[in-house]
């Protein structure tokens, strides 16, 4: 198999996951560090309406209603179809929704320099370290000088790290040990690998953070390094 079809097929593998998991859990409500992040950063409702932002892989649209009632111009895309419709009947009709599409980040679905704000949650450690390096600078590409995001990774202390077929140093294929994350490839960064990452990408951090959950009785370790970021030119 060449290295073309590989990825193709790792990509495969983590859609229909996350449309599964999607599909079976719905999360209606935001993120409270995404919360934060906005309650931070754009306390001023008045000039949010002249502001752009994108949801990248929003999975059920947990964040748009937040960030609608922010009066930002909203905007979201994920690779699954089933994540589109399933946020489209959910969100109804929204003058401050201005459009949700089933895309990769590697279609580039937006012009350069087009958002203001960006959240990329959840998402961006499905593929390995050098693809999340490209992905980060195609986000970097997207945003206005002075833009801001707020991203995360999974750190090596969670309890997924190691469970299934390693296919570089930080990535694993998760094995059916791992329930519902089966076939899925998660990347595990420390946080100096995760500094390198956005920076190598262009961004400045402005602030980092780290969350752990504990889950299913303690018997779980959900580890995150959160970052929020700026693109300074």
């Amino acid at each position: 198999m060449s290295i073309v079809e590989e990825k193709k097929k790792i990509d495969n593998q983590n859609e229909m996951g996350c449309s599964k998991e999607i599909k079976r859990h719905q999360m209606l409500y935001p993120n409270e560090r995404v919360v934060a992040f906005l309650a931070r950063n754009y306390p001023n409702f008045n000039e949010n309406r002249d502001k752009r932002t994108v949801d990248i892989g929003f999975g059920s649209g947990r964040h748009f209603k937040l960030l609608m009632d922010y009066e930002f111009d909203t905007y979201g895309f994920d690779y699954s179809e089933d994540c589109v419709e399933i946020a489209s009947n959910i969100l109804g009709n929204n003058e401050r929704l201005k459009g949700l599409k089933k895309a990769d980040l590697r279609d580039k679905p937006y012009e350069n320099e087009f958002f203001d704000v960006i959240i990329c949650y959840g998402t961006i450690f499905y593929r390995k370290i050098d693809e999340m390096l490209e992905d980060l600078k195609l986000v970097n590409s997207m945003m206005k000088k002075g833009g801001k995001m707020i991203n995360n990774f999974r750190t090596k202390d969670d309890h997924l790290y190691g469970k299934g077929k390693k296919i570089d140093d930080n990535t694993y294929i998760l094995d059916k040990l791992t329930g519902a994350y089966k076939d899925i490839s998660y990347t595990f960064l420390t946080s100096q690998e995760a500094e390198e990452l956005l920076n190598k990408a262009g961004f400045s951090i402005e602030s980092k953070e780290r969350s752990d959950l504990w889950k299913n009785n303690l018997s779980e370790k959900h580890t995150w390094w959160i970052f929020s970021v700026r693109k300074e030119k």
